[in-house]
């Protein structure tokens, strides 16, 4: 007789407010996982429009909802980590609009995992595959971030470091540098977890999120090194190339 493999409980958080039938797409995949042992949780922001309604709609397949005012996404995200059962082994954001890359995801990932480290794979978008860093050097974490949609987490070691809510766009990166200062380890499995829609980022918002990064980075002395050389690189290569022209 075959040993039947550990399943390991992973708890599916949803973060909303105002997405209305934004969200309908994301509940429906998760209700499509043919994973067992998963808990759905959402957490909205006290919509005001069909939200509640969409929710409703769908709370047979729903564990746990809550719909308050917060302060933001990370701080909905942290009422979210707080929700999940005492059980649970990982933890992943699909906040609305957000969808696994196919039904069998995790599935395909978290049979015989043991919730120790955590996970991250690739994602899906604009018609192809795009692969994340194979491991997340400190070269890599000095000016990149990985897609939250497609990260795993510990949850028990996701717990310990809440979001820093004063980072309204990069609380996830100061995040991921404290799990990886505090000795947490990030696995790559080679699988694709979500389909990825992005979305424009103004120059405004790009601004603040490269000031908020560089503020982060002060705490991490090394990382703010690298990130240092690379603007300089990135400034010189320019005048390089040219001289290299003439």
């Amino acid at each position: 007789m075959t040993a039947t493999r550990h399943l390991p409980k992973i708890s599916i958080i949803t973060v909303t407010y105002q997405a209305g039938e934004r969200l309908a797409s994301t509940i429906k995949s998760v209700m499509s996982q043919t994973y067992r042992n998963k808990e759905y949780v959402i957490v909205d922001g006290g919509s005001t429009d069909e939200t509640l309604a969409v929710i409703e709609r769908y709370r047979h397949a729903i564990d746990e909802v809550i719909s308050e005012p917060d302060k933001g996404i990370y701080d909905a995200m942290n009422k979210g980590l707080s929700l999940v059962s005492p059980d649970s082994d990982y933890v992943i954001f699909m906040n609305a609009g957000d969808v696994f890359y196919n039904h069998v995801v995790l599935d395909a990932i978290l049979p015989g995992r043991t919730g120790d480290k955590h996970l991250y794979g690739n994602m899906y978008r604009d018609g192809q595959i795009v692969s994340q860093p194979v491991q997340l050097s400190d070269f890599y974490m000095s000016t990149q971030m990985i897609c939250h949609q497609s990260i795993l987490f510990a949850t028990r070691r996701h717990q310990r470091v809440l979001y820093d809510c004063r980072y309204s766009i990069s609380a996830d990166f100061k995040a991921v540098l404290e799990m990886r200062k505090n000795g947490d380890i990030f696995e790559k499995v080679d699988q694709a977890i979500c389909k990825y829609e992005g979305g424009g980022v103004s120059d405004l918002q790009r601004q603040e999120l490269f000031r908020q990064r560089l503020e982060i980075l002060q705490q991490y002395p090394s990382l703010l090194r690298m990130y240092r050389g690379k603007t300089f690189l990135k400034r010189c290569l320019p005048f390089h190339n040219q001289m290299r022209m003439r």
